[in-house]
């Protein structure tokens, strides 16, 4: 938004749509460090959907299925998710849960 854009096209939003909204209202109230913040605390989850380890769309259909949306798994080539991704996704979401639970005190 700093540099003239006015939404967002995203993957991680299927779970940290709450916190664009956040984020959104903060930056057109003019809360430049709000906005921030708020950002700031999604870093891990754009992270987690975009790593090379484990590329699109493996990371988010694991995040939706931990979230209770049967997504089930990728097609082939990507096939089943490694061992420990649904653990990560697990720790990635309790900390985006934690981090606004802190941005709320």
């Amino acid at each position: 938004m700093s540099i003239g854009s006015v939404g967002v096209i995203g993957v991680a939003t299927h779970w940290t749509g709450i916190d664009h909204q956040e984020m959104f209202k903060k930056w057109n109230a003019g809360d430049i460090a709000g906005a921030r913040a708020v950002n700031s605390r999604m870093l891990e989850s754009f992270a987690f959907e975009t790593g090379d380890d484990n590329p699109n769309p493996l990371p988010s259909k694991v995040m939706m299925n931990h979230l209770g949306l049967d997504v089930g798994e990728a097609r082939l080539p990507m096939g089943p998710p490694p061992s420990g991704l649904a653990e990560r996704a697990a720790k990635v979401f309790g900390n985006l849960q934690a981090a606004r639970a802190a941005a709320t005190k």
